[in-house]
């Protein structure tokens, strides 16, 4: 474990002093280098002119208002995300028939990642952002989803360590370096087309087709290994180490990108056993409903804030999505999905618009607000759903997904908002690459580092390597903060 962790440190820092020389090296393109080479439409970056058009109560401290809005937008979307557009996204698989494999990497991916979906799309709507927020914040979501949610998932399972099928880690890594890829290279000339969203659409379908196939592939997968192992350490060398069964494979973490499903399909209840009387099953019914009840107030007094802060947005959602997840209510499904699509578009476009202010009034990068402000509040909820689960004993399921979630991210979350906005934009929309490049090299840096932690330690995380995970966001947090922001080695503020 020593040498897991220097290796881990010594590669972070290596990608810190990459990213704080990009711009030595020339990999990057400054924003008035692209306008003045790009004849295209073009709304000017946030980064590089002044604020207008915000009043003047909020330049004088009213931004500290849109900074409560932003957490209190955080806390609504979670809220709609959860308990009412998971459920429709459940009840559409039933109705498709999907396979868990397909409907883990599609609809319930849409579930968990609805917030960074949406939050990208917004930043093409919003008349204060740009699609540069839109990006950071898929891209600091993608770091958050693999330090944070893995660190915090073998942090608290409550045991020693968790044993990951190798198989459907190897399968997500190896989509989520494409993607990276793909990003790397869309980024490169500071223009993001519209056919770029085509092909990250269609790349993102090829991973759903790949899923459709997954048995047979985790099959080969494991046959091809046991015929490495036999090559190189002899066929009684490799018997003794051990060979994993082909029927021991871990279903529960092939469903991809769906974090969600996990907190959904967990339910202490369903080790009651049978042949209780109608009315203690009637009773327990009801106490499960009382329990599930967001209206009724928390017997412990320490959960009354959060009950009050969330109560508002209860009764909004009560009021204007069906609770397709309630006994009588399934036929609703659809008009929950599409009430559900609107309640997140409005609260997505509020939260990149309030955040776009902010950042220009206080003075911080676009790019720095989507890498660490809007990532961590679009995926703390799934943090917090990953703890529940590891606390019930799936753990390993949780930490399989959080890679698996980023590839829809990447490639739906960046790829199809890009296929419907651009073409009525000219075809095209500048980006500026100055800290985006930077950052998309240490994403690669800390899949890297990810992977490579895991097969140093047999595919077994453990509490070290958890702290580990969160010793290097914190590192990412502070050249983000120190670098980025404070220092400004990227010359984000220019012209200002």
């Amino acid at each position: 474990m020593p040498r897991t962790r220097h290796l881990t440190l010594l590669a972070v820092a290596g990608l810190l002093a990459l990213a704080a020389a990009a711009p030595k090296l020339g990999w990057t393109r400054s924003s008035s280098e692209t306008l003045r080479s790009n004849g295209g439409p073009k709304r000017e970056l946030l980064s590089s002119v002044s604020c207008r058009g915000v009043p003047s109560f909020v330049s004088d401290g009213g931004w500290a208002l849109h900074v409560l809005a932003i957490l209190y937008l955080f806390l609504g979307i979670a809220i709609v995300c959860d308990d009412f557009f998971t459920p429709s996204l459940e009840i559409i698989c039933e109705k498709l028939g999907l396979s868990e494999d397909v409907a883990g990497a599609t609809f319930m991916a849409a579930g968990s990642s609805a917030p960074e979906l949406f939050t990208s799309t917004m930043s093409l709507v919003s008349d204060n952002a740009t699609n540069e927020l839109g990006v950071a914040t898929i891209v600091g979501s993608a770091v958050f989803n693999i330090l944070i949610i893995v660190a915090a998932t073998v942090i608290f399972s409550g045991e020693s360590h968790l044993a990951l099928d190798w198989r459907p880690v190897t399968r997500d890594c190896a989509f989520y370096a494409v993607s990276i890829a793909f990003v790397m290279g869309v980024m490169w000339d500071g223009r993001v087309y519209w056919w770029e969203g085509v092909v990250s659409v269609c790349l993102y379908f090829s991973y759903v087709g790949f899923m459709t196939k997954n048995e047979h592939a985790m099959a080969w997968m494991e046959r091809a290994a046991r015929g490495f192992r036999r090559r190189t350490l002899g066929n009684k060398i490799a018997s003794f180490v051990g060979e994993t069964d082909t029927d021991t494979v871990l279903q529960k973490s092939d469903i991809g990108a769906a974090r969600s499903v996990v907190e959904l399909s967990w339910s202490p209840e369903e080790g009651v056993a049978k042949g209780c009387e109608d009315e203690t099953a009637d009773d327990s019914s009801s106490d499960e409903e009382a329990a599930t009840n967001p209206f009724a107030i928390p017997d412990d007094w320490r959960g009354w804030p959060m009950w009050l802060l969330s109560l508002p947005w209860y009764a909004a959602f009560t009021l204007t999505v069906p609770d397709c997840g309630k006994s009588g209510w399934e036929r609703w499904y659809l008009v929950s999905f599409f009430s559900s699509v609107l309640w997140i578009s409005a609260i997505s476009y509020g939260m990149v618009d309030a955040a776009a202010v902010v950042g220009c009034v206080l003075d911080v990068p676009e790019v720095v607000m989507g890498t660490l402000v809007l990532a961590a509040g679009t995926s703390i909820p799934d943090a917090l759903s990953s703890v529940s689960v590891a606390k019930a004993g799936q753990g390993d399921m949780a930490v399989a997904n959080a890679v698996g979630s980023n590839v829809f991210d990447i490639w739906l979350g960046l790829g199809l908002p890009w296929l419907v906005f651009l073409p009525a934009r000219g075809g095209f929309e500048e980006v500026s690459t100055a800290q985006l490049w930077p950052s998309v090299c240490i994403l690669a840096g800390v899949l890297l580092v990810y992977y490579a932690s895991l097969v140093c330690t047999g595919f077994r995380l453990n509490r070290s390597m958890g702290y580990v995970y969160l010793f290097v966001y914190g590192l990412f947090v502070t050249y983000s903060v120190v670098g980025v922001w404070w220092m400004d080695i990227y010359d984000l503020r220019r012209d200002k």
